[in-house]
């Protein structure tokens, strides 16, 4: 498989490369020690306690610590849109004296979103290409895959897995797509035909519906800030 074939095929728009946009977006140059917290509502209705209790938790460690507190939009979840739930959100934090060091805003004058910062666009739905240019480095390197699947395949797919009582999920046998030829690939796309990215992992598929006692699985090491190293299995589901 000729997998930079592969990633043109899918992202032929993308032109940037992840480098670029680690170029545009250094490091922030902070004191040793400084949070960065970010609050991202979804402008799909009211604030609530939560969102305001966890703004009021991320403002202090951010500030406390001589970090950045933003504000960004998740606006990508187009079925719930509310229309105007943006300002609201605004006036909400202000009202409650939470303010932001960057991100999105409204111009008092003309009513428009607006951004404050060097590292926006602070709506979700204006970042894509960003995230795409990772997208696209990632098929390249043979680590991830369109899927055409549609829903009632996948319906499909999970009902004879529950029939079998074997792991629910799109791997091994049950991804059709995972080693299609760039004939077909592109044939979908010239149809239009939605799509997913999978993960291409490099774990046993074959460990999947296998009994515990018969898993030999590696395992892996990863550090995280917050609960040390963690050590797990290697992901075999999508394989």
């Amino acid at each position: 498989m000729d997998h930079k074939r592969l990633a043109e095929l899918c992202f032929p728009h993308i032109d940037k490369t992840p480098e670029y946009y680690e170029e545009l977006y250094p490091e922030r140059q902070l004191p040793e020690g400084a949070k960065v917290c970010r609050m991202g509502p979804s402008p799909t209705g009211f604030m609530h306690l939560g969102n305001l209790y966890s703004a009021f938790v991320d403002e202090r460690l951010s500030h406390q610590s001589g970090g950045v507190f933003y504000l960004r939009i998740e606006d990508t979840d187009d079925k719930r849109y509310v229309e105007g739930a943006v300002p609201l959100i605004l006036r909400s934090l202000d009202f409650f004296g939470i303010g932001f060091d960057e991100g999105a805003g409204i111009d008092p004058e003309t009513g428009e979103d607006i951004d404050r910062g060097a590292y926006g666009p602070y709506h979700q739905s204006e970042r894509a290409e960003i995230y795409q240019s990772f997208a696209k480095r990632l098929v390249a390197e043979g680590k991830a895959y369109p899927c055409f699947l549609s829903e009632e395949e996948i319906e499909g797919i999970r009902a004879e897995q529950s029939a079998k009582e074997e792991n629910i999920g799109i791997y091994g046998k049950y991804s059709p797509w995972r080693d299609a030829s760039l004939e077909e690939v592109e044939k979908a796309l010239s149809e239009g035909r939605p799509h997913v990215l999978r993960l291409r992992s490099s774990g046993d598929s074959e460990m999947a519906n296998s009994r515990a006692e018969d898993k030999k699985l590696r395992y892996i090491d990863v550090y995280d800030a917050i609960r040390g190293k963690l050590h797990m299995p290697e992901n075999y589901q999508d394989a």
